[in-house]
């Protein structure tokens, strides 16, 4: 679980540090199995939308809240280098405390040190906006679908529907 905190940080940095990222609109996490079953919704100006975040076709999601319930999620990191490769991608949450809370995550990157769990990631430009749908499994077969609805459009070259 702690091997995995220097990635998420990653993936909090890469978040904040975009130029200028879309306020989101909702994020709704559905959670089969594991310490973390359920379902999981929030929404707010605090979710930001970036594309090109991770290479010339990426796209990142950050989102945050570390005021809301500690029971819940607090934080989720999306990180598509291409839209080119939709099964090649980061997908880091915290539910609860930052420090001791769960983390729960998917890194199928080519470049990640420790490639963990399988998925795929959907991104649609809905009218006025972005959906991003992250399906998945963990490496300990915890199945996820994760979508996050940007309220602008992010541009990305070759988006898969």
């Amino acid at each position: 679980m702690y091997r995995s905190r220097p990635i998420l940080l990653l993936g909090l940095v890469l978040g904040g540090c975009q130029s200028a990222p879309d306020p989101g609109t909702a994020v709704r996490v559905e959670i089969a199995g594991g310490a973390n079953p359920g379902v999981y919704e929030t929404s707010g100006r605090e979710i930001s939308c970036a594309g090109p975040a991770a290479g010339a076709e990426g796209l990142g999601v950050q989102f945050t809240d570390w005021t809301g319930p500690k029971e819940g999620l607090r934080s989720l990191s999306l990180v598509l280098p291409s839209s080119q490769r939709p099964e090649d991608f980061y997908l880091g949450m915290v539910f609860g405390d930052f420090f001791a809370g769960r983390v729960i995550e998917i890194d199928t990157r080519a470049a990640a040190p420790a490639p963990r769990g399988k998925g795929r990631v959907t991104v649609a430009p809905p009218e006025g906006g972005t959906a991003v749908t992250v399906t998945g499994e963990t490496e300990n077969a915890v199945a996820l679908t994760a979508t996050i609805l940007c309220l602008t459009p992010v541009a990305l070259e070759g988006a898969n529907p």
